[in-house]
C-alpha cells in the first residue's frame, strides 16, 4: 500500500504542476487548467480516503518483497457464477439509452428499463 499510495501522490503531484505551468504558459487558458487541475484532485479524494480509512498503517505482505504467496492469503470470498446473461442485457440497456441521446429520446425510458433490470439482476445474482 505504501507504493500505491507513493504512485498516487506522485500523480497528484504531476497534475497539480502540469496545470499550473499549463496556465502560465497559455496565457490563462482555463479550461485545460481546470482539467489538468481536476486530474489531480481525482487521486487526491483517492488517497485521502484511504488514508482516513487507515491503508498506509502498519506493513502489509504486498509491501514485503521476501514474502510468499500464502502469507497474503485473506478471507474466503464465497463462489462466483460463472455464466450469466445480466452483463449482455446491461450492454444492450447502455446501448439503446445511448442511441436514444443520440437519435430521439423515444427509447430512453427502454434503455434505462433494460439497464436498471440488468443491474438489478447483477447484483441479485451476486448475492446468492
Amino acid at each position: 500500500m505504501r507504493i500505491w499510495g507513493r504512485l498516487f501522490l506522485a500523480l497528484i503531484v504531476f497534475a497539480e504542476v502540469l496545470g499550473t505551468v499549463y496556465y502560465v504558459v497559455s496565457r490563462h487558458e482555463w479550461a485545460g487548467s481546470i482539467l489538468l487541475w481536476t486530474l489531480g484532485l481525482m487521486p487526491a479524494i483517492v488517497w485521502l480516503y484511504a488514508a482516513r480509512r487507515g491503508a498506509f498503517r502498519g506493513s502489509p505482505t504486498q509491501d514485503d518483497p521476501d514474502a510468499d504467496a500464502a502469507a497474503g492469503a485473506g478471507e474466503d470470498l464465497g463462489s462466483f457464477p460463472t455464466r450469466t446473461i445480466w452483463p449482455v442485457f446491461l450492454v444492450l440497456g447502455v446501448i439503446v439509452t445511448g442511441a436514444a441521446l443520440v437519435y430521439g429520446l423515444i427509447l430512453l425510458p427502454l434503455g434505462v428499463a433494460i439497464g436498471g433490470s440488468a443491474a438489478v439482476g447483477l447484483m441479485r445474482e451476486s448475492r446468492g
